[in-house]
This record gives C-alpha cells, sequence and structure tokens, in this order.
C-alpha cells in the first residue's frame, strides 16, 4: 500500500549501504551552509524608502509614550499619509525596537530575520501535519520558502516585519488548529503501574480518572487557541484575516470531526477587524492616479505574474512600473481572468484525490491571500513583499507534489527488482536534485540581498531593469540630488518626468531638482504642475510653500501651507512653513497657537516644542513691555511698546501705544512715525498723511518723513477724481 504521508509511524532504514546516513549528513551540513551564505549579506543592508517615514524619521515612533495612541490614531504611523495605516502593534514594536537601538539598521533587519526563522520553523512544523505532505517533503518545501529570491525582498524591508507576522500568525493559527485538540492525546499521557513503587505512583492510580477528566476538560475548553496568534497578527497586518477563508478551506478538505460551524469565531474576529479597520482607516490611503476599478481589474494578470515569479524568480526588480490595464476588455485582463478561473478549476478538479488535497489546499491558500492587496488599491500595482503570504500557499502545494513524486518514484523502484536497495537511491537521487535546485534559489537570495545593501543599489537595479519606470528612475535620482555634482541625478528625474508625464510625485522632486541647480523658474513651475496634477495630494502643495518660504515669499508660502493642513493636517512640512511664516513675522500669538495645535497631534514634536518657545518669550516680552508701560508711564516705555506692537501686526494697538507717547510729550515726532506706518499698513491714507505731516512738522530736517509724505499725497492726488 502506498504510504502518502498519513501514517507517521517511522519505517526502519534499510540495512544495506550505511552510506545512506552519511548522505544524509552531508546533505543537512551542506542546507546549513547553504543557509547561512545566501542569508551572510543580508545584515548589513540599510533602510529603504517608507522605513524613513515611517521608522527613521517619524518622531512619534521616537518616544514610547505614544504607543497608546498608535491604537486610536493610525495617522501618527508615519510622516506621510501614503504610508500610514492601522498596525498599532507594529509601530508599537517599532517604537520599542527605537527605543534600545535607534535609527540601527542591522538591528531591524537582524529582527526581521529572526521572525522569518520562526515563520520557518512554524511553516515546517504545519507541513508536517497536512495529510499528503511527508518529512522530507515539507523539509524540501520549508527550505523552498526561506531561500526564495523573492522572499528575500519582504526580510530585507524593516518595514515588512508586518508582513512577516500576518504570514507567521496564518500559519501559526493553522498548526495550532491542526494540533489542538484532536492532535493531542486524547486520554492522560501517563503510564500507571501495577505495582506502584512510591507514592506517587499510588496517586495516580487512586486519581487517574479525576486527572484525566481535568485534562480533557483543559485540551477540549473552549478558548480558541488558534486564534491568539492570529488576533496578534491582525494589530501587524490587516491582511491576517484571509486566516478565517483559508481555515474555512482546510476544514473542507482535511477536517473529519470538526465542521464549518466551528469556524465561525475566526470568522467574527477576522471579518469583523477588516472592516473595522478598514472604517478607522477610511481617510487614509496611497495616493494613486489609477482607478480603483482599473486596479482591480488588473490585479488577476497580476496573480498569474506572482505565480511565474514562484517557479522562475528571474528579472526580479523592487519596482516594476507595471500599470493597470485601461479597460477591463484588454487581452491581458482577460487572460488573467481565465487564468484565474483555471487555477481554481485545478484546485477543484485534484481535490478528489486525497493524496493531492493538499495540493488543492495551497493554491486555494495562494488566491485567497492575494485578496486584501487586491481589493485595496496602492500606488504600485504590484509589489514583491505582496507575494510573501501568498507563496507560503504555494509551498504547501509543492511541498505535497514533491512527497508524491518521490512515493511514487520509490513504488516503482520498489517493483523492479533490478534495484537492490530503493529508497536508498531514490533518497539519494531526489536529495541531489533538492540540493541543486536549493542551491540556486540561495544564490538567487544571495544577490537579491546584494541589491537591497543601500537606496543607492536598490534603486539603481530598479531603473536599468526598466527604464521606463519612472517612480524608479525618480528615486534613483532623488538619492543623487545631494551629490557634489547633482547633474546626473537631475537628468534622471527628468527622465522620470517624461517617461511618467502627469505625476506629481515626480514633478514635485523635478522641482526641488531645479532648485538644487538654482534654475528658480523652472523649479517654480513644477512646484505648481506638482498641484495641478495632485489637486488633493499634500505634499505638492507643503514642498511648495517651503520653497517659497526660501525664496522670501511667505504669503504666498503661508496659503500654500494651508491649503495642505487642510487636506492632511498631520502634514508635518506644512506646519513647519506656518510657524516659521509666523515666526518672521513675530506673530507670537498665532505662532503660539500654530505651535500648540501641533504638539496636541505630535506631542514630541521638536520644532512645535522650539516655537512654542520662541512664541511664549516673544509674548513675555510684550507682556513686560505692557507692565512697564502701565507701571512706569514714559515716552520711552510707550514707543518701546508701540515698536513691538508693529512688529507683531496689531496696528491699532501700536497706534493707541504712540498717543500714548504723545500724552506725555506732545512733540514726539517718532510717535508721529509709528502712528503713519501702522495706518499705511491698514490702507488708511488720509490718516497716514495726518501723521506723517505732523512728523515733518516736528522735524522738518528728517529727509525719510518728507520723502513718505510726498510718496502718500501722489496716491492721494492720483486717487482723487479731476
Amino acid at each position: 500500500m502506498v504510504d502518502y504521508g498519513y501514517n507517521r509511524s517511522i519505517t526502519p532504514i534499510e540495512k544495506a549501504p550505511r552510506d545512506h546516513l552519511l548522505f544524509l549528513s552531508i546533505g543537512l551540513i551542506l542546507v546549513v551552509i547553504g543557509w547561512l551564505f545566501a542569508w551572510s549579506n543580508h545584515f548589513a543592508n540599510s533602510f529603504h524608502f517608507d522605513d524613513v517615514p515611517v521608522i527613521v524619521a517619524n518622531d512619534s515612533v521616537h518616544h514610547l509614550s505614544n504607543i497608546p495612541r498608535f491604537f486610536t490614531i493610525p495617522r501618527i504611523s508615519s510622516l506621510e499619509k501614503d504610508s500610514a495605516v492601522y498596525r498599532p502593534l507594529l509601530s508599537t514594536w517599532f517604537a520599542l525596537d527605537y527605543r534600545f537601538w535607534g535609527a540601527n539598521a542591522f538591528a531591524f533587519e537582524s529582527e526581521n530575520f529572526i521572525w522569518f526563522t520562526a515563520q520557518l520553523l512554524v511553516m515546517f512544523a504545519l507541513l508536517r501535519r497536512i495529510p499528503g505532505i511527508n518529512n522530507p517533503g515539507a523539509g524540501f518545501g520549508t527550505l523552498l520558502f526561506g531561500l526564495h529570491p523573492v522572499i528575500a525582498d519582504t526580510v530585507n524591508y524593516p518595514l515588512q516585519r508586518g508582513t512577516m507576522m500576518g504570514a507567521f500568525g496564518v500559519t501559526a493559527g493553522l498548526l495550532i488548529w491542526s494540533i489542538w485538540p484532536w492532535g493531542l492525546p486524547q486520554t492522560l499521557p501517563l503510564k500507571l503501574k501495577r505495582v506502584p513503587e512510591h507514592g506517587w505512583d499510588e496517586y495516580l492510580r487512586k486519581n487517574f480518572k479525576r486527572l484525566d477528566s481535568r485534562y480533557l476538560g483543559i485540551i477540549h475548553a473552549p478558548v480558541e487557541l488558534h486564534l491568539w496568534p492570529v488576533a496578534l497578527a491582525l494589530l501587524c497586518d490587516p491582511a491576517t484575516a484571509v486566516f478565517a477563508p483559508i481555515l474555512v478551506v482546510y476544514i473542507l478538505l482535511f477536517e473529519k470531526k470538526r465542521k464549518l460551524r466551528h469556524a465561525i469565531p475566526a470568522g467574527v474576529l477576522c471579518i469583523g477587524y477588516w472592516i473595522f479597520q478598514r472604517v478607522f482607516t477610511w481617510n487614509l490611503g496611497e495616493f494613486s492616479r489609477t482607478p480603483a476599478t482599473n486596479y482591480v481589474f488588473s490585479q488577476p494578470w497580476v496573480a498569474l505574474r506572482y505565480l511565474f515569479h514562484f517557479f522562475v524568480p528571474a528579472h526580479l526588480t523592487v519596482d516594476t512600473g507595471f500599470t493597470a490595464f485601461d479597460h477591463i476588455w484588454n487581452p491581458l485582463a482577460i487572460a488573467g481572468f481565465f487564468g484565474i478561473a483555471g487555477l481554481m478549476g485545478l484546485a477543484v478538479f485534484i481535490r478528489r484525490k486525497a493524496e493531492w488535497k493538499a495540493t488543492s489546499f495551497g493554491i486555494w491558500w495562494f488566491l485567497i491571500a492575494l485578496v486584501p492587496d487586491a481589493i485595496t488599491p496602492h500606488h504600485a500595482v504590484e509589489a514583491d513583499w505582496r507575494m510573501f503570504l501568498p507563496f507560503a500557499g504555494l509551498t504547501v502545494a509543492v511541498a505535497n507534489a514533491a512527497s508524491q513524486a518521490v512515493v511514487a518514484l520509490t513504488r516503482r523502484a520498489e517493483e523492479s527488482p533490478q534495484t537492490p536497495y530503493p529508497r536508498v537511491y531514490i533518497s539519494i537521487t531526489a536529495g541531489a536534485v533538492a540540493l541543486a535546485l536549493l542551491a540556486l534559489l540561495g544564490w538567487g537570495t544571495f544577490e537579491r540581498n546584494t541589491v537591497w545593501a543601500s537606496e543607492s543599489t536598490l534603486w539603481r537595479d530598479a531603473s536599468e531593469a526598466n527604464p521606463s519606470n519612472g517612480r524608479a528612475l525618480m528615486r534613483y535620482g532623488v538619492i543623487g540630488l545631494s551629490d557634489r555634482d547633482p547633474r546626473p541625478a537631475f537628468e534622471r528625474i527628468r527622465a522620470a518626468a517624461l517617461v511618467s508625464p502627469g505625476d506629481p510625485i515626480i514633478e514635485m522632486n523635478l522641482g526641488r531638482a531645479y532648485e538644487r541647480l538654482s534654475q528658480l523658474k523652472e523649479a517654480e513651475v513644477q512646484f505648481r504642475q506638482a498641484t495641478a496634477d495632485g489637486p488633493a495630494w499634500s505634499p505638492a502643495y507643503s514642498s511648495y510653500g517651503e520653497w517659497l518660504q526660501t525664496q522670501s515669499r511667505s504669503h504666498e508660502a503661508s496659503q500654500m501651507a494651508e491649503k495642505a493642513v487642510a487636506l492632511d493636517p498631520y502634514d508635518l512640512t506644512a506646519r513647519r512653513v506656518l510657524m516659521d511664516v509666523a515666526a518672521d513675522a513675530h506673530l507670537w500669538t498665532k505662532l503660539n497657537e500654530l505651535a500648540i495645535e501641533t504638539l496636541r497631534l505630535f506631542p514630541d514634536n521638536p520644532d512645535g516644542q522650539r516655537s512654542q518657545l520662541v512664541a511664549q518669550t516673544g509674548l513675555e516680552q510684550i507682556g513686560r513691555a505692557e507692565t512697564q508701560a502701565k507701571t512706569k508711564p514714559s515716552v520711552d516705555n510707550y514707543l518701546n511698546l508701540s515698536v513691538l506692537y508693529f512688529q507683531t501686526q496689531r496696528y491699532s494697538e501700536c497706534i493707541k501705544a504712540a498717543r500714548e507717547a504723545l500724552k506725555v510729550n506732545p512733540n514726539q515726532a517718532e510717535a508721529y512715525a509709528n502712528i503713519a506706518a501702522a495706518y499705511h499698513t491698514l490702507g488708511n491714507l488720509d490718516e497716514t498723511i495726518a501723521a506723517l505731516r505732523e512728523e515733518v512738522r516736528l522735524n522738518p530736517d528728517l529727509p525719510s518723513a518728507k520723502s513718505n509724505l510726498a510718496i502718500e499725497l501722489a496716491v492721494k492726488e492720483k486717487e482723487s477724481p479731476h
């Protein structure tokens, strides 16, 4: 009878060749060496793109006091709205890591690898539990997943720890489901001796039934133990919600003692949490010019591309530049739908044979795990880290196929009398083939780790792999803008704008590139174009406002920043511009209000703290001047207060303080000068002329007063009807 992996009993090793154990030992040593080599260059890699706003530059993650806010305010998970999602446990985790290690990429990469290793251990244990997969198949499948080059694009990206934890939660939940409670001994696993040797033996004999009843009560308690890792993983990655439908498929294919109703708690948890986080983050999401419908109907073809990369992991890149189809009747879009239908049909067909149910399960796992990203539009239509959990399903299918292949070959060899030791030869041959394949995958992983060494190597690889990928060219160019010679970087960004016209992200960075080359007119054109092409994207306005401020165009800068804050109150760049403009204008009250509002959103923001201190200092200075003028009413004190009021744009108070000085000494030309300046700013021409005339009368030798009076009189004459 053929062993399909259901029988977990150990078969004695054939006597003949002692080399069998030797080959197994050599194989294990080679696997360990290969594993260490493939990942040896992973730990020196750096942070990458969204790691910066989420971890490196995110003040919220830099202070443990924000941990409770991660559970109530998803926007603070990132400085940028595009990368902000509701992952409170992951944000908490990053905050703890930053507290202990700071912005140390080695620490984050090492922790990613530790949890990746944990995922492999849980995956191996689950594969051993799935009917139709034997131990060699489980080992091969685990190593295949652990050495797959596509997986490297997730492990090397610190931000994607959430993706790995989601996969760990799904895998661990299924493992616990398969073990607890029916995979455990259904009676207390203790031996009763016929003749008690000591008091413990006597105690067991007298109380065994009671202890056995308690044991059964514990393992069959309705604690839903399999949902514990899933619940934690949901707080790291909402896509973990696919556990519920994957569990349903598992029950339909393998369960004999539990029914679909036993999956209801999982469905309530997963579906309920998915709906909750979608509603909670309805105003968040990546900025994308791709219509949601186009994104969705492109995903079946993307799924087939993922499937191809699992079996042929060649020409990998962090950003393929693949764009959504313009219409649903695109031939590739139609091919995608037919391809998915074919996979579903294959999964339904092969489930009829018990030995191939695991492959059916793996296909369903792959398809179900793709759904969250397929129905949630992203800026990029496809990404390598979205394959991590779906590839775990394909690994189940491959492990089952490998197991059945070895079983079939062994059976055929046993039927052949010419083969004296069939199991040995089959094991050696299969092991050699597996090692060769794993070696190729390991080398590919090593090469992918090299690509992730730095931002420069990462985006150079992406831009070289696809020169028509505007995003990759832009990112590669932005990295080089800080070089001594920024012209090569500028040319890359300009090329990105040519291949991806109308993209506000590229246009914004092209504006910065023009600024770096001191081509200010061209820079402003690009900033304006970014706001036109991204009218609902706050960084377009905040970056333009930031540039306007450097050009001393404070009023326009403030207008752009206010538009950005209206679109996204958490846009710190815009808030920084508003606070700087208020500080430059000595608007202490407004600056204090802006600082308080900024600190309400970001309690530990250094710009908010600095601005509040500056504002309070300015307000205290005015307060002291007001007290001085009130307690010691003198010309100098009133004039000093008048000047402070004028500097803070409190023109009515400026005029009032100057008139108080005139009450003390009516012949103060400086008081009339302050009154004239305030009325001029308020646009009161007649009062300005009157004050200037008094200033000239009291100080006829002051040329500036005469000049100002002449200008105001000319304006008056021009405005008067003839």
